[in-house]
């Protein structure tokens, strides 16, 4: 749930002309905060006209609305479960003190169930660290931690002339199942040791080991879920000049097809990509022709 928008009596309040200058000046002509300035700085402000004294009864309730806003303001990206509970008690007490001073409940509403939310997320949020710190204990690391700790000496050891090494634990990695699973969310660390595997096949043993490879890749990833669309000019680059210009076609037309769903319609978008897509072109051209 998004935080509601500024209930619309405080926005009243700051286009009255009638606020003290030390809050008026962190407001616009029009009610939006001003450049620079933050809600945690609003609440300080009515902090220190509160505490002036000789506050208008009449605006006590819309003051407390104030303060509520910029508590589940500030709430939105609070890395700690605990300390939103906190803050999100202080909000809570302040909608009562709004409804309680004369502040509308159809002004209040919309805040309670964003109140309510954070409250889910807090208690969501301390479920997963919980399973996080049990994982961790269990294995030493997250699972994109350990499958970068099989990805990073896999590329040493390529690097170093130890082909046979660094493919089994190319091998480990791409193997691991990315439905299902504990790395379901790893799909990127399973795409690069795919892509490895098909590199080295590719200019190592050939075009038809690579085509088995490619096969097995997207097998692996139900068919059109390999590549990943992050490693698609990677990979098209580490394979051109090998080969296989069929493989280098489906992965072209799957990424431009990408884009489209995502609205980009300018591609490729930098200049090495179109060196890359310029090359490619070139090499699905000349196999099309037959030569």
């Amino acid at each position: 749930m998004e935080l509601p928008s500024v209930p619309a009596s405080v926005t009243a309040m700051f286009t009255s002309g009638k606020l003290p200058p030390g809050m008026a000046a962190l407001f616009t002509p029009a009610g939006e905060l001003a450049d620079g300035t933050y809600w945690s700085h609003v609440s300080s402000a009515v902090d220190e006209y509160l505490a002036a004294g000789a506050v208008d009864e009449k605006v006590r309730g819309v003051l407390a609305l104030v303060q509520a806003y910029a508590c589940l303001y500030e709430l939105d990206d609070c890395p700690d479960p605990d300390d939103m509970d906190e803050d999100n008690d202080r909000a809570v007490e302040l909608l009562k003190e709004a409804e309680a001073n004369g502040v509308d409940e159809d002004e209040t509403v919309e805040l309670w169930w964003y109140s309510e939310d954070l409250r889910r997320r807090a208690d969501q949020f301390r479920d997963y660290t919980a399973e996080t710190d049990a994982y961790i204990a269990k294995y030493g690391a997250l699972p994109h931690q350990r499958l970068d700790a099989k990805l990073e000496p896999a590329h040493d050891l390529y690097s170093a002339g130890d082909r046979a090494a660094a493919l089994v634990l190319f091998r480990e990695v791409a193997e691991i199942s990315p439905w299902n699973s504990e790395f379901s969310g790893c799909i990127d660390r399973i795409g690069a040791g795919w892509c490895r595997l098909l590199h080295d096949a590719a200019h190592v043993e050939g075009p038809e080991a690579a085509r088995k490879i490619w096969q097995e890749a997207r097998a692996h990833f139900r068919a059109a879920k390999f590549p990943v669309t992050t490693h698609s000019w990677q990979l098209v680059e580490m394979l051109l000049g090998t080969g296989v210009p069929d493989i280098i076609e489906v992965i072209i037309y799957q990424w431009l097809e990408a884009a489209e769903k995502a609205g980009e319609s300018d591609v490729p978008v930098t200049e090495d990509q179109q060196r890359i897509f310029e090359l490619a072109l070139a090499e699905i051209e000349e196999f099309s022709d037959g030569g």
